[in-house]
Order: structure tokens, then C-alpha cells, then sequence
């Protein structure tokens, strides 16, 4: 079972025995910062694309929401292939410069070049060609993500193996993700406000945002040094060990539905709010409300810090869906009668929820990756990360999807385009009866049913800080840093079980 010593392991041994965390292992701030900014592109640029970018090719490209939907869906199929595949590329890269920090160079200016892209005020005379340009360059967003954020994620759980050190680490990470989100809903309505035509407003917004979001990686690159001792020369390749194997890892697939079912929640939320506000409560300020819901999300995320060493993860997590469900299942009984004031507490509550449901999933996958230590005897956390980044983007399309099709169901009816003085003003239309209640339901019960899934699965989650410390002496004993077996054989196939499921990955 011994692998050969690692530099972190000792870490382990003296956390478990409540020593100080030894320098190898300590991060400094400026990691923690320049880290912790990169996910300003994570955070920032999906939110902005959940939020306005279905709109922007239903109000003002002008395509219909069912093909809008095809766009999402096809776009899913390239990540299915290209999400794990990054992952496989990245853990098994080596250079002067590591595994991942070579990727983030070349990510500076592609960053930049596809999310403007996205946002071009194409007008192609046929809907097809519109059908195929949002097409081909909403894939290359996503391949850029992929080749961007892979690589990032994996080498999170890489920098330090201290237990609280990456929960402290997925904080600052999850602050800068959440912060940019803020900024990602309220600032581009008014960059697209201050144009007369929007379609103008969208580039300029695009461009500035790009920009910010194409800042962090060179910051990543000199500031982030990878642990030499992860470098060793990867196994021979291998398709089925690589690809197929880790999702036979039982927390692996559990970490993956714990996951998705609070972000297709998130998502679900943030793609139909804006037309909730605008067609069902008549107002303008969608930006502001779902603002407030993420504001309050940063200033709530170190109380879920201080809840998962208090407490648990899983505990942690389970009372954030809570809260959530709570306020969700409130939105029903909104009515456009009542003050506006009521929708801003109904989203500071729904922000008080959501904080837990984002960061604790990532507080989880560095010991999930531990488990697949466990189970090869190296390092993959690049290709652990390919996962999540492929469910990250696939639970954005699934919630873009099922809005656009249910809207485009329902009778939809998108603004009609007039122009005066030579400007396009969209003019808009009164949505159908059934529009209205399709929103709705879509709102206050489509999210309610992945938080129960994510309930479900976190009472069944078996990796709590006990049973991390019995993983965390074994995989010190795999490394060759002690001699004798920490657990007993019977432990040792109560923790197999528990972790990875009846049969191992050989």
C-alpha cells in the first residue's frame, strides 16, 4: 500500500493531534488573495450568463426560447466531452511551472475574446445563422471555462493538505466568487442602460467584464506555487481508470449530487427571476433584488465557515437548504399589490440560505479528493475538478433549458423591435395568463425540488471530520511516513465501504 512519502502528511498527523499547522502547510494571505481572485471569473461570468443571457437572445437577438433551450443543450454535449478530458490533461501535465499554472497564461486573453463574443449584436437576416453564431460562441465560452477553471479548481485542494486550511482557502475563494456575482447582477443593467440601444450596452458590458475577469490569471501564475512532491510521473493512461473509475467512488458521486442539486437551484432561480419581476410584478429592479440576495450571501458564508468546524459540513449544509427552501416556497404568496420592500427581505432571506448551499460543496471536494488518493495512490484532483466544472456548466444549461422550454410551451411572446430615429427600441408585449403561472411555479417550486434532493443526499453523506482523520492517518501510512497500520482491518473495511463503496477501483 505505501507510496512514498509526501511533504504534507506530517500536516495531517499533527492537526489530528491538535498541533500547530506547520509552515509547509500554512498559507500565506497573498496565496489566499491571489487565489481566491480567480474565481471573480467563475463566479462573475456565469452569473451574468445566467442571469441576462437568455433574455438577450430572446428580446434582443430575437431567437425563440426553444431554440435558445437547443443552444444550452447542445453546448452541454461538447462539455460532457471536453470538461473530463481537461481534467485528465491537467493532472497529467508536468512542467517547470506545474501541473496547473501553464493554463492560466494562455487564459488571460482567451478569457477575454470569448465572453465578448457572446455578446455581439449579431442581426443575420436569416434566424439560422443567428441560431448557429450564439451556437458556435457560446462553445467556445464554455471551452474556455473548461480550459480555465479545470485546472483552477484542481489546484485548490493542492496547495496546502491542511483540513482547516482549505476551508479557509474555499472562503476567500467563494468571498471573491460571490462578490463579483454581486457585481455580475446589479452593474450590466446599468452599463445597458446608459446606451440608447441596449444590443450597444451589452458590448461595452461585456467588454469591461471581460477584461476584469481575464485580471486574475497571470496574478494565479506567479503568486500560487504548486507542491513539488505532486509532480511525480503519472500512471500509464488508461481511459477507463481515468474517466470511468472515479465516479464509481461513492463520495464522489454523492459530492457531485450534493452539488448539483444546490446549483441547478441557484440557477433555476436566477434565469426565470428576471422575468418573474418583469412580466409578473411589473417592475424594473430584478438586479437590485437578486443584489441584495447575493450581498448577503458574502456577509453569511463565514457564519456556514464557523457552522462547519462547530457542527460539520454536512450539518452545515442541511441547515442552509433549510433556510432556503423556507423563503422559496414564501415567493409564492408575493403578490404585485404588496410593498416593494417584501421582495427585498424575501431575497436577504433566500441570501442567508444560498450562502451555505454554494460553499459548502466546495469546502467538501478536498476531502472528497482525498478519497481518491486513497483509491489510486495519486493525485487527481484536476480530474475530480472536470467533474464539477462539467456539472457547473451542465446545471446552467439544464436551468436555461427547462425555463426556455417551459416559457416557449407556455406562448411565450417576445418583444417586438422598432425603430426610431434610428434607434431599435424593444417594444414589449403582455405575456399570456399561462406565461405568468408558468413563471411562477417555475420559481417557487422548480429549485424546492432539487434542495430536497440535496437534503436527502447530505443525511447520507458519510465523510465527517472523524472519519476525514482515520482517512487522513491512512493515507499518512500509503505515503510510507509511519509503519504501522493506523487502523485495524476491520476499520480499515468499515472506512472502504463507507468512502468508496463495495468494490475498489485497482
Amino acid at each position: 500500500m505505501k507510496q512514498g512519502k509526501c511533504a504534507g502528511s506530517a500536516a495531517h498527523q499533527q492537526e489530528a493531534t491538535g498541533q500547530k499547522v506547520p509552515p509547509s502547510d500554512k498559507l500565506s494571505l497573498s496565496t489566499k488573495l491571489a487565489f481566491g481572485f480567480g474565481d471573480v471569473y467563475g463566479g462573475g461570468a456565469i452569473q451574468i450568463v445566467n442571469f441576462f443571457y437568455l433574455i438577450f437572445l430572446t428580446d434582443y437577438i430575437g431567437l425563440r426560447p426553444a431554440y435558445a433551450g437547443f443552444i444550452y443543450l447542445v453546448a452541454r454535449g461538447w462539455d460532457a466531452i471536453a470538461d473530463p478530458l481537461m481534467g485528465v490533461i491537467t493532472d497529467r501535465t508536468r512542467t517547470r511551472f506545474g501541473r496547473r499554472r501553464p493554463y492560466f497564461l494562455a487564459s488571460t486573453i482567451l478569457v477575454f475574446v470569448s465572453f465578448v463574443l457572446l455578446w455581439l449584436p449579431i442581426n443575420f437576416s436569416a434566424e439560422w445563422l443567428q441560431v448557429m453564431y450564439a451556437l458556435l460562441s457560446y462553445i467556445f465560452y464554455c471551452s474556455v471555462i473548461t480550459m480555465t477553471l479545470v485546472p483552477y479548481w484542481g489546484l485548490g485542494g493542492e496547495l496546502t493538505m491542511n483540513y482547516n486550511e482549505r476551508t479557509s482557502l474555499m472562503l476567500y475563494r467563494m468571498v471573491f466568487s460571490l462578490a463579483t456575482a454581486v457585481a455580475g447582477a446589479v452593474l450590466p443593467t446599468m452599463i445597458i442602460n446608459a446606451f440608447p440601444d441596449p444590443r450597444t450596452g451589452y458590448l461595452v458590458m461585456a467588454a469591461s467584464f471581460g477584461l476584469f475577469f481575464s485580471l486574475p490569471w497571470p496574478i494565479i501564475f506567479f503568486t500560487c506555487k504548486e507542491r513539488p512532491e505532486l509532480q511525480k510521473p503519472p500512471e500509464p493512461f488508461s481511459f477507463k481508470r481515468l474517466f470511468i473509475e472515479p465516479l464509481k467512488i461513492r463520495t464522489v458521486r454523492m459530492l457531485i449530487g450534493i452539488y448539483v442539486a444546490a446549483y441547478v437551484a441557484v440557477d433555476i432561480l436566477s434565469v426565470i427571476f428576471v422575468y418573474f419581476m418583469k412580466y409578473y410584478l411589473g417592475r424594473g429592479d430584478a438586479n437590485l433584488v437578486l443584489g441584495t440576495a447575493l450581498i448577503v450571501q458574502v456577509f453569511a458564508m463565514p457564519l456556514y465557515a464557523m457552522f462547519a468546524k462547530k457542527l460539520g459540513k454536512r450539518t452545515s449544509y442541511l441547515i442552509s437548504l433549510c433556510i432556503w427552501s423556507f423563503f422559496m416556497l414564501f415567493i409564492w404568496f408575493i403578490t404585485p399589490d404588496l410593498p416593494q420592500w417584501v421582495m427585498y427581505a424575501v431575497a436577504a432571506g433566500i441570501g442567508v440560505g444560498m450562502a451555505g448551499a454554494v460553499f459548502i460543496p466546495w469546502a467538501m471536494f478536498p476531502d472528497v479528493a482525498d478519497v481518491g488518493e486513497y483509491v489510486f495512490g495519486e493525485r487527481r484532483d484536476g480530474t475530480f475538478s472536470s467533474y464539477m466544472t462539467f456539472c457547473r456548466q451542465a446545471t446552467a444549461a439544464l436551468a436555461t433549458s427547462l425555463v426556455s422550454i417551459a416559457l416557449d410551451i407556455a406562448g411565450y411572446i417576445k418583444p417586438v423591435k422598432e425603430v426610431v430615429d434610428g434607434v431599435v427600441k424593444q417594444i414589449e408585449q403582455v405575456q399570456p395568463e399561462g406565461v405568468i403561472t408558468t413563471i411562477r411555479v417555475m420559481l417557487s417550486f422548480s429549485p424546492i425540488l432539487f434542495l430536497a434532493l440535496g437534503i436527502y443526499l447530505a443525511l447520507r453523506y458519510p465523510l465527517g471530520e472523524r472519519m476525514q482523520r482515520k482517512l487522513r492517518s491512512l493515507l499518512s501510512y500509503m505515503r510510507g511516513e509511519t509503519e504501522t497500520a493506523p487502523l485495524s482491518k476491520q476499520e480499515f473495511l468499515n472506512l472502504h465501504q463507507q468512502l468508496v463503496g463495495k468494490k475498489i477501483a485497482k
